[in-house]
């Protein structure tokens, strides 16, 4: 019989558009629950046994981070250790002395750059090893090996290597009363170079001595004398001294470029200062 435009269509069964997106929806869900419920769990909630193990690795990386810190701290510091220049404190054996003649630094090391352990003074007589390296000479202090420059090293105590001290004499007040502030600290120099001198002329009412410029030192023998003579005019811009006179010569330093000159004969050994070096400041 004919069909009609409006009879029913044959009763065929085709998916519908539903069914066929919500097919993949309910694989995915299987898969998921599948997932879930086979014993691999979420990272966020990590089974018991895995937490041990994962606090086992991280106590290990623990471990090992801190030894390697350590290991690092110490090797840092003995490799700053090792920087550091060893001081030789070895005795070396003496042979010898020779005199400072100006003050010199006690270097650790033979060398300009050298760090510094106290300074030698000028005069001062000190015992050498021998050694010389780079223009320094070893020298020995307290038991202990010093670098000083070896062209300040002499072996006699020359005038100017003779220290100029200050200090206090045994008999001084009585020979300080009267005298100008230059003349007692020549005085106290000499004094404390030459301790076998004894008895000295200060300020009284006769020639240079009137207002307490000068000073003269009565020495025991024409050889301290000489010494003596020698240190006063090594030093004379230091105690500004305007003459010497010593075994009837002279030095004045109005003239100063002829050193010391000849006297006439005064008749006695003490007026041609044989027995006593004079001296005048200005």
């Amino acid at each position: 019989m004919p069909r009609g435009k409006h009879s029913l269509e044959p009763t065929t069964v085709r998916p519908s558009r539903l069914a066929l997106v919500s097919a993949p929806l309910v694989t995915v869900l299987a898969v998921g629950l599948g997932v879930a419920t086979s014993g691999f769990g979420s990272p966020s909630s990590p089974s018991a046994s895995t937490s041990s193990l994962g606090a086992a690795a991280d106590a290990s990386r623990s471990a090992l981070s801190t030894t390697t810190d350590t290991a690092d701290r110490t090797l840092g510091t003995s490799r700053s250790s090792a920087r550091v220049p060893l001081v030789n404190n070895r005795v070396p054996v003496v042979k010898g002395k020779l005199w400072s003649t100006a003050p010199l630094d006690l270097r650790l090391e033979p060398r300009g750059k050298a760090r510094a352990a106290g300074q030698l003074k000028p005069g001062t007589h000190v015992a050498i090893s021998g050694r010389r390296q780079n223009g320094y000479a070893e020298v020995i202090v307290n038991k202990t090996a010093r670098w000083v420059t070896a062209d300040y090293l002499s072996k006699k105590k020359t005038p100017e290597a003779m220290a100029v001290s200050n200090a206090s004499c045994p008999d001084g007040s009585s020979i300080e009363g009267g005298l100008q502030p230059a003349a007692v600290r020549t005085y106290r120099a000499v004094c404390n170079a030459f301790p076998e001198l004894s008895a000295y002329g200060g300020q009284d009412g006769h020639g240079e001595h009137v207002n307490g410029q000068a000073i003269d030192f009565m020495v025991p023998s024409s050889s301290v004398g000489q010494r003596v003579a020698d240190y006063l005019f090594a030093h004379r811009a230091e105690f500004d001294l305007f003459d010497i006179i010593w075994s009837q010569h002279i030095w004045t330093i109005e003239r100063s470029g002829e050193g010391f000159r000849s006297m006439s004969d005064r008749g006695s050994a003490t007026a041609n200062h044989y027995d006593h070096v004079h001296i005048m400041v200005n």
